[in-house]
């Protein structure tokens, strides 16, 4: 005889709908917090990545404006007099192991102790130097260079000078020996069309006068609030000339995409005021001690460029 379990029924119809309806009202909060987090999370990234890009930048601007004005020559090796020097007071052309960061009218140190003498040069080659001296040197006498140059930041108003969009500075930038010629490039855009950060490196070299190609740096450049220029130059007489003794940059950025939730774009403004280029810092109290023999001509490339 088939047994009746009294109390075993099923789920009705409504029940069931019941149920699914709020599963899926919980399904739905689920679903909408985790799409949230993941706007917050993107939101986040972008601003991340914005910021990241601007300090890398920034880091290597402060570098190289600290840097701007440095005068040195390579010294591994040490240039040296290849050949003895004979004093003499007309100019002469000597040979020497390398003229790497070598122009005409840089003062050059020959040699050291009694015989030591600062030369300036008149012409010179890849493997020659033209100047007087007027002291005897051995071969193998080296060469070093002397002071910085007052100029480092090309200041503005001067020929190829530096402007509100344009920073030129020269030197050895890269702490290696090397005469460097950089240039910044600032180009906002819209938000639109973003504009960019541009940096070219030129090694000086006699006779070229031909700059380096720019790459770009920030690609998602927009204007400064109120108009404020990308780069901000404070002078000061130096030798006859105005020396940069300090430098304020201001730059404005916006996201890659736009924001996830807003869809609006973010943006971002630094400024780094009162840079100090060091050397060129040094330039000015060399021309308020009257050592004005430590202020380095300026190379005739920067000119040209």
């Amino acid at each position: 005889m088939p047994t009746r379990i009294k109390g075993c029924k099923g789920f009705t119809l409504l029940e069931m709908m019941a149920s699914m309806a709020v599963l899926l009202v919980i399904a739905g909060g689920i679903i909408s917090v985790i799409n949230l987090s993941q706007q917050a999370y993107g939101r986040t990234e972008l601003k991340s990545d914005m910021y990241e890009n601007v300090r890398g930048v920034a880091e290597l601007m402060a570098q190289e404006i600290g840097q701007a004005g440095l005068v040195s020559l390579p010294t591994n090796p040490t240039p040296t007099v290849t050949p003895a020097v004979v004093s003499n007071s007309v100019a002469q052309t000597v040979n020497v192991s390398s003229t790497t960061s070598m122009f005409n009218g840089e003062t050059l140190l020959i040699d050291a102790g009694p015989s030591e003498e600062p030369v300036t040069i008149i012409s010179v080659t890849p493997t020659t130097i033209q100047a007087i001296f007027a002291q005897n040197h051995l071969a193998g006498a080296t060469i070093t260079a002397l002071g910085v140059y007052p100029t480092g930041i090309v200041p503005p108003g001067a020929i190829d000078g530096s402007t509100g969009t344009t920073l030129n500075l020269y030197g050895d930038l890269n702490g290696d020996g090397s005469l460097v010629y950089v240039r910044y490039v600032c180009a906002p855009g819209t938000t639109a069309a973003p504009g960019t950060l541009s940096r070219s490196s030129t090694t000086i070299t006699p006779g070229v006068n031909t700059i380096s190609a720019s790459q770009n740096l920030l690609s998602t450049l927009v204007p400064n609030p109120n108009g404020t220029a990308c780069f901000q130059y404070a002078t000061t007489p130096v030798n006859g000339g105005n020396s940069v003794n300090q430098l304020g940059i201001t730059l404005t950025v916006q996201t890659n995409e736009p924001d996830p939730q807003t869809q609006q774009y973010a943006t971002m403004t630094k400024s780094f005021l009162n840079m100090e280029p060091r050397n060129i810092m040094m330039a000015i109290e060399l021309s308020g001690l009257q050592l004005t023999n430590r202020l380095q001509a300026q190379p005739p490339n920067v000119a040209a460029y």
